[in-house]
């Protein structure tokens, strides 16, 4: 059988050359024609995509430094910052140390055998700390016509302002006042007694730096802050009641062996004040306590007078000036308004002057205060 190469070499050039012709006209009317001779096979269309952005891959870089916190202060604290006289408000550890009007003194580590030369002190320490921190006390300070506070001092002993009998109480902390005298303080230094001289003002805010430095020499600070709110908020209630409201005409008074009116720079006339009263007798130009006549209070002509001294011996008092004909035409007198003031309010220097001040409100201005009953002070 032939192989296909001895087929094709044998095959004839002219006989196969009309064949090829028709085939290659065939093949070329198949390549132009189409189903649909009318329209023309459209050339394919190029579709080119939008660039695609390049996100480059995220380079780790080191964070800047997170800024350091401001130290936080606790509120409590905060409160001692802009007190006088201590040195560093900073410093809540023992010791600790305080500048006085007899230099800087040191507490060694918390008081807790005080000793006060001052009414007014101890019922702030009271407040602060409990009157058991008082190794002793003066008889008055127990008496309930004195102090308000006077149940905390029942059982301790009592002691008064004798150098030996005080280093003999064995205090590690003597609060002395301005009226103190500069030779006592020195015997009890000179034995070694940690004295220090504190303030006392005739204002009840005024007191209120006071119990705070108190606080701080006591170690009480957040009793001493919560103290210091309660007189500052209950002061700023009645003078915010009272502003714009006419001032009664309004003298503090006492008779003991003389008759002694309150004038500018005293605890009454202090209160009288704060509760939106005029204080006559600072009007007049007297000052601290000083004493009068009969025709000295008809001449300061008070609308109200306030008798700061036991309740029985200022009843008494009140009808004797009642009687009285050259008071006659005193607006106090006329109006029955000579009324019982309760000293234990008036006559210390603390955060119960506060309550006299409620009270003298509530005589001032019936209308705004009338029916207000205020809390006591408690202690811890």
């Amino acid at each position: 059988m032939p192989t296909f190469p001895d087929t094709v070499s044998k095959l004839n050039w002219k006989n196969t050359a009309p064949l090829l012709a028709a085939i290659f006209a065939f093949v070329l009317i198949a390549a132009c024609s189409s189903d649909d001779p009318a329209t023309p096979t459209p050339l394919p269309t190029a579709t080119i995509a939008a660039p695609t952005a390049t996100v480059a891959a995220p380079t780790a870089t080191s964070a800047p430094p997170s800024p350091t916190p401001e130290p936080t202060v606790d509120p409590v604290f905060a409160r001692f910052a802009d007190v006088p006289n201590i040195v560093d408000p900073t410093n809540f550890g023992w010791p600790r140390s305080v500048d006085t009007n007899i230099g800087r003194i040191e507490i060694a580590a918390q008081p807790e055998r005080i000793y006060s030369l001052s009414l007014g002190h101890a019922e702030i320490i009271a407040a602060l700390r409990g009157g058991e921190v008082l190794v002793a006390t003066a008889s008055f300070f127990k008496d309930p016509g004195t102090s308000a506070a006077h149940a905390e001092f029942a059982g301790s002993p009592n002691a008064g302002s004798d150098p030996e009998e005080i280093i003999g109480l064995n205090p590690q902390l003597v609060i002395a006042s301005a009226f103190t005298p500069a030779a006592l303080i020195d015997q009890l230094n000179g034995v070694g007694v940690t004295v220090i001289r504190a303030d006392l003002e005739d204002s009840a805010l005024g007191n209120v730096p006071n119990i705070l430095l108190l606080g701080y020499m006591l170690g009480a600070e957040e009793r001493a802050v919560e103290l210091a709110d309660q007189v500052t908020s209950r002061v700023e209630m009645i003078a915010s009641k009272t502003d714009g409201v006419q001032q009664p005409r309004v003298l503090a008074m006492s008779r003991f062996s003389d008759i002694f009116v309150a004038g500018g720079g005293s605890t009454e006339g202090g209160i009288i004040e704060a509760a939106g009263g005029i204080n006559v007798a600072a009007e007049d130009g007297i000052s601290g306590h000083q004493t009068v006549g009969i025709e000295g209070i008809a001449a300061l002509s008070p609308e109200i007078i306030l008798l700061t001294q036991p309740e029985e011996s200022a009843l008494a008092f009140a009808e004797e000036l009642y009687a009285d004909p050259a008071l006659a035409e005193v607006p106090a007198v006329q109006n029955r308004m000579i009324l019982y003031a309760d000293p234990t309010f008036y006559t210390t220097l603390s955060h119960w002057n506060v309550r006299g001040i409620e009270e003298s409100a509530k005589v001032f201005y019936p209308d705004l205060f009338g029916s207000e009953t205020f809390a006591p002070f408690t202690h811890p």
